[in-house]
């Protein structure tokens, strides 16, 4: 197909722009200063990781449990109509990949910004600085969390999310479908399908049912009506079954006039006739796999949402680089400019405030996607270039350039207070 060939270039500009990427960091920093450890280098490293892991891991799951718990409500209705409790904890426990991968970016962020201003504010950093640490070493940690949490959200954008998604839609159309999910109430006409209405009298504690009417208009010209005494909803390896006593059939032939009636005993209605028979479902882009995306089938509704499959593969390859990206915002919000004891709420604000325009630029170049090569670019020159500005100010307390070459790590004040 034509239009899917236009997607076997899109990938090779993200891992240009990530070879990009790699190489300005090593032209900041230094191949030696990313990879060269000695001992008491690494008992530091392990030490801001640790300051790091626990806010970023408290905000990931604050914000995980109150969007998943908005997200779950949608199930509780099934749940009280007879959805089985695994299946609500499997629909709901799917759900989570698809509100990680946005979470996990937002824990990062907060948790980087609140752990390096904590060591800021204890004067943590200012014995780091006297110790010969440059800025580039006491973001290394940093930086190995933001490329495992970018690990794990490709995890989640390319396997975990789509399975889930998937899965939970699968799952709502066949309970939405099978009448053995249908719980009926008592005193009301309960509908099983657009033509067929059920009406009970009364249920009894031992799931009997009483003053039973089953009213059929599948075929217009002939409605049947059944009727029965007591009766009870049972669900086989067949299918639905409704099993009626002592009652009767009535059928009504309208062209004729004619009505018929048919007593039983025991009766035993077939239901898995009414329920809707749904052919195969077109794939959403978010339920897609990765080959599901690149290579899409031939057929009229992958046509006509040719723009939303492209959107999503490369909001796939893009979300994750803004692990890296709203990491290292962060880190300059408090290790950039010069050292204070009275600590740097403003930088602080505006580092905050960066970070969610970041993501606000992130999200409209993931909805227009589809409008042309530039904005398909976008997508990718955003988080880096934001990035790069980001570990230059870092550096050289300058979002573009260089500033004059530091003689020792420590900056003048902070030197002064280690004093």
């Amino acid at each position: 197909m034509q239009q899917s060939q236009r997607f076997k270039l899109s990938p090779q500009i993200y891992f240009v722009f990530s070879g990009l990427f790699l190489a300005k960091f090593n032209l900041l920093y230094g191949t030696a200063s990313l990879f060269e450890y000695t001992a008491d280098m690494l008992n530091m490293n392990r030490y801001i990781m640790r300051q790091l892991l626990v806010p970023t891991l408290f905000v990931t799951f604050a914000l995980t449990g109150v969007i998943w718990l908005s997200q779950t409500l949608q199930f509780v209705e099934k749940l009280i109509e007879g959805l089985p409790i695994s299946t609500f904890l499997t629909l709901t426990v799917l759900l989570l990949p698809g509100i990680l991968k946005y979470t996990l970016l937002l824990g990062l962020f907060f948790g980087t910004l609140f752990a390096f201003n904590k060591l800021y504010s204890e004067s943590e950093l200012v014995v780091m600085w006297s110790a010969g640490l440059s800025n580039g070493s006491l973001t290394r940690a940093a930086v190995y969390l933001a490329t495992a949490v970018m690990l794990l959200l490709y995890l989640f954008n390319f396997l975990l999310t789509p399975y889930g998604l998937r899965t939970v839609r699968e799952l709502r159309v066949e309970w939405r479908e099978s009448l053995a999910s249908v719980v009926l109430k008592e005193g009301v006409f309960n509908s099983l399908s657009s033509n067929v209405t059920v009406y009970i009298r009364e249920k009894t504690s031992d799931g009997s049912l009483l003053g039973i009417l089953v009213h059929d208009e599948t075929i217009p010209e002939k409605p049947v009506t059944y009727m029965a005494e007591e009766g009870a909803f049972i669900t086989t390896e067949q299918g639905p079954r409704f099993f009626m006593r002592k009652g009767n059939i009535q059928e009504v032939q309208k062209e004729e006039a004619k009505l018929s009636i048919l007593y039983f005993d025991d009766y035993t209605l077939d239901l898995s006739q009414y329920e809707q028979q749904t052919g195969e479902l077109w794939l959403k882009p978010s339920t897609r796999y990765f080959s599901e995306l690149m290579w899409p089938e031939d057929s009229a509704a992958t046509l006509r949402n040719m723009d939303e499959i492209k959107q999503e593969l490369h909001q796939r390859f893009g979300l994750p680089l803004y692990s890296m990206t709203l990491t290292l915002i962060a880190i300059a919000g408090v290790l950039g400019g010069e050292f204070t004891r009275r600590g740097r709420p403003r930088r602080m604000l505006v580092a905050g405030a960066a970070g969610v325009v970041t993501m606000v630029v992130a999200m409209a170049s993931f909805n227009l996607a589809s409008s042309g090569p530039l904005l398909i670019s976008l997508i990718y020159i955003w988080p880096l270039a934001t990035g790069l500005a980001a570990l230059n100010f870092i550096r050289n307390g300058r979002l573009i350039g260089r500033a004059t070459p530091q003689s020792g790590a420590v900056p003048i004040d902070a030197k002064g207070a280690a004093e």
